[in-house]
């Protein structure tokens, strides 16, 4: 470490990550620009990643080691920052891999747009052994950036460089946005600054071929919801919802609240089994909750469930134009897929 301290600390948080935990921090230290911190929070892992995390930091003194019990993303990405010595901080995920140039082209970046307060990149999608399955390209143009984000997340969480200044004055990560945690912070920070993506792929994001546990998907869906309603609220002057909510969330709670009835009523009918009884209720919740499209994809599994499962006539009708409506081409394979299967 230079006498001036780190010019970038990385912050990665992990949880159960030994499988791929040793390659996510040799991107780090192969970095063409030396001269970072790497800060790894073990948010209670249960398996062998406190030992592989320990080992890092005891060999190269530019790694920090910090446990906790877990918490969760959001707590142990703001107990790294707060633990950052430089006044930028790079997000990296414990079964990533960076480019050996990202760090240098992102600070480049920030230091040659100062009113960029954050910047992401395009990332590589790879599987568990390495090898490039796909690509994800967001938006790097201003204006597009500008017209998504208030919509959905057209950042990759683990390919972002921030400065800690305009972090630590929005109030950092709302841990009661658990799933959409990044997307938040991203709103909020766009109100005081602009955010940017470099169009490179600096960053090997893997994709995990395990199923996603289906509650903490809809948690994430509810989370970027409160996100964008939050922000809404902001823009208009009116209080900010996410302020008056505790982690974690409580649908008892949304319910009692008249501007987030509507989402507690979505959230709630997805998270039922789909059966007939609530036919008439999707129509009414799909009606008036205002989905976006990765809602609408979520109420279409839904309903492509309870399509294969009822023989109705009429909850037959009810399912299959909500499937259409939602979006056409997915409605008709999901159809498809469910009338092959019955």
């Amino acid at each position: 470490m230079e006498s001036g301290g780190p010019s970038v600390s990385v912050v990665m948080p992990v949880f159960n990550s030994d499988r791929w935990l040793t390659q996510a921090i040799e991107s780090i230290q192969a970095q063409s620009l030396s001269n970072f911190e790497l800060i790894i929070v073990d948010d209670g892992s249960t398996d062998g990643t406190s030992q592989i995390a320990a080992a890092a930091a005891h060999q190269d003194s530019r790694i920090r080691n910090v446990g906790q019990d877990h918490h969760g993303i959001a707590s142990a990405l703001n107990r790294g920052i707060s633990l950052a010595r430089a006044p930028i901080v790079a997000r990296m995920d414990g079964d990533d891999i960076a480019a050996p140039d990202r760090l240098q082209t992102q600070l480049a970046f920030l230091s040659a747009h100062a009113r960029v307060a954050a910047v992401g990149s395009w990332a590589y999608l790879v599987d568990e052994r390495g090898n490039e399955i796909g690509r994800r390209t967001p938006a790097a143009e201003s204006k597009a950036l500008q017209d998504q984000l208030p919509k959905q997340n057209p950042f990759i969480h683990s390919s972002m460089m921030l400065r800690i200044d305009a972090f630590r004055s929005v109030g950092g990560y709302r841990p009661v946005l658990d799933g959409a945690e990044d997307y938040d912070l991203w709103l909020r920070m766009s109100e005081r600054a602009e955010l940017a993506n470099i169009p490179q792929f600096l960053l090997s994001y893997r994709s995990h071929p395990r199923s996603p546990n289906a509650a903490a998907a809809r948690r994430q869906l509810l989370s970027a919801r409160l996100a964008r309603l939050a922000a809404a609220a902001r823009r208009e002057s009116r209080p900010d919802i996410v302020e008056t909510l505790e982690a974690p969330l409580d649908l008892a709670v949304l319910q009692s609240r008249e501007e987030l009835r509507a989402t507690a009523d979505l959230y709630q009918l997805l998270g039922r089994p789909a059966d007939g009884h609530f036919a008439l209720q999707s129509l009414r919740t799909f009606g008036r909750a205002g989905l976006d499209h990765a809602e609408r994809r979520a109420a279409q599994f839904w309903l492509k469930e309870l399509l294969a499962k009822q023989t109705s006539w009429f909850t037959q009708s009810v399912t299959l134009f909500w499937l259409l409506r939602l979006h056409p081409p997915r409605g008709l394979l999901l159809i498809w897929s469910a009338l092959r299967g019955r």
